[in-house]
């Protein structure tokens, strides 16, 4: 803004309370009108303009394979800070005691804490998934506690809901917001997210070029 150049953030993921404070004056290109709302928290000095979210319109695009089994993949999110991790390994534990489910590690889960969770976890009879294969690939329903994952599974045709017992509420405001489907509460699962009339990709670029011609 220094030099008379407008901030324009582009949202890469699904929101929670705990993403930064969006810049002065910032214009963002949010996936939803909901994330646009949730986001600028009621700043008078951020405006927005929902362009949808390229991932998810990918994931359409490029549906699951197949689905061969009804054992579910847990989504890890061992390496983030926003629920604590005893809580996140104890909703992991006992999902796998109750469906015997595939334990998927995030790419970060490369920690020393995590691995030897890990270790732990297989010496019990979990199933460790370490292919590193994309969510299309997968064959079976996904699951997690907030995982960006859960709406990209959904849009690609994959039966997809959230599992933490005792959510906090930010928690369940977050599956709320992005209508995510509860694993022990709803019978169906996450709906495929609706998407925009233009791809995100274009639509970022033609907002990108309204902004720096000044037609915005």
């Amino acid at each position: 803004m220094k030099r008379g150049i407008e901030n324009i953030v582009v949202q890469h993921g699904l929101m929670t309370p705990f993403a930064p404070p969006l810049p002065a004056k910032a214009h963002l290109l949010s996936f939803s009108e909901a994330d646009g709302v949730f986001w600028s928290s009621g700043r008078s000095d951020v405006t927005w303009t929902a362009t949808g979210s390229q991932l998810l319109w990918s994931a359409t695009r490029n549906p699951a394979t197949r689905i061969a089994t009804s054992t579910p993949y847990y989504l890890g999110q061992l390496h983030g800070a926003e629920l604590p991790r005893l809580g996140m390994t104890r909703a992991i534990a006992r999902f796998w005691h109750e469906t015997g489910a595939t334990y998927r590690p995030h790419p970060s889960e490369r920690d020393r804490l995590s691995l030897l969770q890990h270790q732990l976890w297989e010496r019990r009879g979990m199933i460790i998934d370490r292919e590193r294969r994309g969510l299309t690939e997968l064959d079976g329903p996904v699951v997690a506690a907030f995982s960006t994952g859960l709406v990209e599974a959904a849009a690609s045709g994959l039966p997809s809901w959230s599992y933490y017992p005792n959510a906090p509420r930010w928690v369940q405001d977050f599956w709320d917001r992005y209508q995510i489907s509860r694993w022990d509460v709803d019978s169906q699962p996450t709906p495929a997210p609706a998407l925009p009339e233009i791809e995100p990709a274009e639509a970022i670029a033609d907002a990108v070029l309204a902004i720096a011609g000044g037609s915005r």
